[in-house]
């Protein structure tokens, strides 16, 4: 009876095993199927950072123009441009020459 027993013991220590071992491997294979999902994904965010890296730079880029510009706007000589080509003035001692049309 004692045999009976063991074999039974036995067997259950070997279903039991081999149900662990089953689910070890499944999970072992989820672990696999996300991290390549997560390796796709940092893939995509490393672009998509490099992107929004360039953006950026341009956008620093326009910026210094921008300014640039706001300070040329300031000086004397943005309004003089600005008298002259839009509103056609000139200085009193100046002689104006335009072609015929």
């Amino acid at each position: 009876m004692n045999n009976r027993k063991n074999r039974k013991t036995k067997s259950k220590k070997i279903n039991t095993n081999f149900v662990i071992f089953c689910a070890l491997i499944f999970l072992a294979g989820i672990i696999f199927y996300k991290s390549a999902g997560y390796r796709e994904q940092k893939e995509a965010l490393a672009v998509e950072t490099s992107e929004l890296e360039e953006q950026l730079k341009e956008a620093k880029e326009q910026y210094k123009k921008l300014e640039d510009y706001e300070a040329y706007m300031k000086t004397k000589s943005y309004v003089e441009d600005v008298a002259r080509n839009q509103l056609g003035l000139v200085y009193p001692d100046e002689i104006v020459i335009r072609p015929e049309e």
